[in-house]
């Protein structure tokens, strides 16, 4: 089984409802790191303080099969018109060793219910 390392920088208020979604497009785990950055944009300021939004990194390693479906459903969060509130890339896995045979079995299942 081929496997796909989706990476997800998403504003904190975001986190929760792009894990649910990736959840029902079949992502069975998540990994979830603080993180803060620097858009292209100037930095709001407020009283001479610059304000900058705390953002979380979400990790998945899921089936290469699900990448598309899982994509194309944090799009619909992300992208609002033409503004963006994070970002939504995936990465091949060319080596993989220590993930829970209980997830594979998970994906194999969901392969086979999308099949049906």
């Amino acid at each position: 089984m081929k496997f796909t390392a989706v990476i997800v920088i998403a504003p904190d208020e975001l986190e929760d409802k792009v894990i649910e979604h990736a959840q029902q497009a079949g992502a069975t785990g998540v990994t979830i790191l603080p993180g803060k950055g620097i858009g292209g944009e100037a930095r709001k300021t407020f009283f001479g303080l610059t304000f900058e939004g705390t953002q979380s990194v979400l990790l998945m390693v899921v089936g290469a099969h699900l990448t598309a479906p899982i994509l194309k459903e944090l799009h619909s969060i992300l992208v609002q018109g033409t503004e963006s509130r994070g970002l939504a890339f995936a990465i091949p896995i060319e080596h993989l060793t220590g993930i829970d045979m209980r997830q594979v079995v998970r994906f194999e299942e969901h392969l086979r219910r999308e099949g049906s």
